[in-house]
């Protein structure tokens, strides 16, 4: 910048324009100053910042047994259905059942009566009791699924009357994908849960040498530890266990952490009482809420973060909320 000093005709005396100058000078020397120390104050505040300990609760590992299961559908099913069929020819007087009832053995069902009975009029020889009428009872204790006749109905001899489902022969069919046929093997017990949310436990009892082509599934029949009363065709849950694993590490899942393409895990793990590191780990079983650490080896005195812990960085400082 050029500057222009001028003669100055009154000696002793300052020219306007150079009062000017100097104060727009000392102006300047000032508002530099105060932005100096602005950024100083900044930087404080920036180290208070990252100076401060993050509040997050920790837990231990434990050692113990750890199961992942997979979850597959189960249908109810009757493998014992008995046909109830009418002994002669003729006209259903009385119907004793309907769909749904619970029979015993022995108990009369229908009462039939032959044509030839009714157009002689013939109810009941008194010399000889004998009685035209017929009575066509349960031969197993059961429930009553269908009615094919009713009342007044006439049916041939043979015709089916009704079909009643041997209670005791209640079981699921479980349809597995063959690459899990190394996961279910006869003899085996699972745990069946019904879409109220009880529990019942099962056994495998045997494997139906059919499988469907369109599906690739494979059929097993599986048998409650105790009788239940639940209708044909109700679906369930079943849990088979895909991988048990006996002494394993074990961490809540909260204290997993991933990148965004969930390839790399790992924990941090509190050190110095304050000081969280980040160790990598890998992960074996899972669980809804736990998972096995294959490695490292952590002891059930490390101490590892479970809240607190996300985006924190490789070393950060902390405060133990829980202890």
């Amino acid at each position: 910048m050029n500057l222009t000093i001028g003669i100055n005709k009154y000696p002793g005396k300052v020219p306007f324009h150079g009062l000017l100058f100097t104060i727009l000078a000392s102006l300047a020397m000032c508002m530099g100053c105060t932005h100096s120390g602005g950024n100083d104050g900044d930087d404080n505040a920036d180290t208070a910042v990252k100076g401060g300990k993050i509040d997050v609760n920790v837990t231990s590992p434990r050692i113990g047994k750890i199961s992942q299961y997979q979850t597959l559908n189960a249908t109810t099913a009757y493998l014992l259905n008995d046909d109830v069929r009418a002994p002669i020819s003729g006209y259903l007087q009385k119907v004793n059942v309907t769909p749904g009832q619970l029979v015993e053995k022995n108990d009369i069902l229908f009462s039939m009566e032959s044509k030839e009975a009714i157009a002689l009029n013939l109810v009941k020889d008194t010399a000889l009791h004998i009685s035209s009428i017929i009575y066509v009872k349960a031969t197993e204790t059961g429930i009553v699924k269908t009615i094919n006749r009713q009342l007044g109905d006439y049916v041939q001899d043979g015709d089916v009357l009704c079909t009643v489902a041997n209670s005791s022969s209640l079981v699921f069919t479980l349809e597995v994908p063959f690459e899990m046929h190394a996961y279910i093997k006869e003899g085996s017990d699972c745990l069946i849960t019904l879409p109220d949310g009880q529990s019942v436990k099962a056994r495998v009892s045997s494997r139906i040498p059919e499988m469907d082509r369109a599906v690739q599934m494979e059929r097993y029949i599986l048998r409650t530890t105790t009788p239940l009363n639940l209708p044909e065709g109700l679906i369930a849950n079943v849990k088979i266990p895909t991988d048990i694993q006996n002494n394993a590490i074990i961490l809540p899942k909260s204290a997993i952490l991933c990148d965004e393409t969930q390839v790399q895990f790992w924990v941090m793990k509190l050190v110095r009482d304050s000081l969280a590191i980040k160790i990598p780990v890998e992960k074996g079983a899972e669980t809804t809420d736990s998972v096995q650490i294959k490695t490292p080896t952590f002891s059930e005195q490390d101490k590892i973060l479970i809240s607190g812990n996300y985006g924190l960085p490789d070393t950060a400082l902390v405060k133990v909320i829980n202890r």
